[in-house]
């Protein structure tokens, strides 16, 4: 089962839209979720939140792998959403209420190297419920 919120529209690889819901065996085993530019934290949250609620309802699944793909952020070089930190991380914190749910975070995706690691980083505290400071040592 795979899922994926991405930006919308007519680009390499061509794949994505709404209707590409997997082929064969694996049909009803993908859902995309193509997204507008300039999405914010509280659009992308009432959007995932719901899809992602019915799919671990539906589907049951023992593990997730979340790929937290940081193109996504306000200020990326290349992407065009309009997401904080605090609105990625969102979809870390979302996960960690299944308390018997195996994590795994990846990252991905970054055109802006200190966002790409201002993430990252928050998204792994997160993960491990641990407070970090912003101050620099």
């Amino acid at each position: 089962m795979t899922v994926s919120f991405h930006k919308h529209g007519d680009f390499f690889p061509g794949t994505g839209d709404i209707c590409d819901v997997g082929v064969s065996r694996g049909k009803y085993y993908a859902v995309n979720v193509p997204l507008r530019d300039g999405i914010t934290d509280e659009a992308y949250k009432s959007i995932f939140e719901p899809v992602m609620t019915r799919v671990m309802e539906t589907f049951e699944p023992s593990a997730v792998v979340l790929q937290c793909g940081a193109d996504s952020l306000n200020g990326d070089r290349l992407g065009n959403f309009n997401l904080t930190l605090h609105g990625h991380g969102n979809c870390v914190t979302f996960f960690r209420k299944y308390n018997d749910l195996k994590l795994m975070l990846l990252g991905g995706g970054g055109y802006t190297a200190r966002n790409v690691a201002r993430c990252w980083t928050y998204e792994t505290s997160l993960a491990l419920n641990v407070e970090i400071s912003n101050r620099l040592p």
